[in-house]
């Protein structure tokens, strides 16, 4: 019997390997809403797996969620009340999306990259700063 939970726990466990919450995205459209929903509702951790990683895209994600910690707690609560309209998809090529979005509390329409690289759609961080078309891959 006590093999048997042991056996349990050890499939539980390394059957797991993503963090709560978090999904592989199957496409483009799938990674801009996860991360853009992981940011609103403030879970910056989950949001930060779906940033390509690369360093500059990091450091950047990191200061804008430092910023975003400091803002009034009403404000955040309004976010993660908000929901996600996704306004216009465009299809830059078969690896790169550009996803024109808004929220229902800020109503401010904004653009996210979206990056499929090995085989894994990531949000290009960078492209909310830069506009840094077209990438090269």
């Amino acid at each position: 019997m006590r093999s048997f939970f042991i056996s349990l726990i050890a499939a539980l466990f390394f059957s797991c390997n993503d963090p709560v919450g978090f999904k592989k995205p199957e496409d483009g459209l799938d990674a801009g809403r996860e991360f853009v929903r992981a940011v609103l509702d403030g879970d910056y951790k989950k949001g930060e797996l779906y940033v390509i990683p690369d360093d500059d895209d990091i450091r950047l994600y990191k200061r804008y969620t430092d910023y975003m910690r400091k803002q009034p707690g009403s404000e955040l609560i309004e976010l993660k009340q908000a929901s996600i309209i996704i306004n216009k998809v465009e299809e830059v090529s078969d690896s790169i999306q550009i996803i024109n979005y808004s929220n229902s509390y800020t109503q401010k329409p904004m653009d996210i990259k979206v990056v499929k690289k090995d085989g894994e759609w990531w949000v290009d961080f960078s492209y909310t700063f830069s506009g840094n078309l077209p990438i090269t891959e």
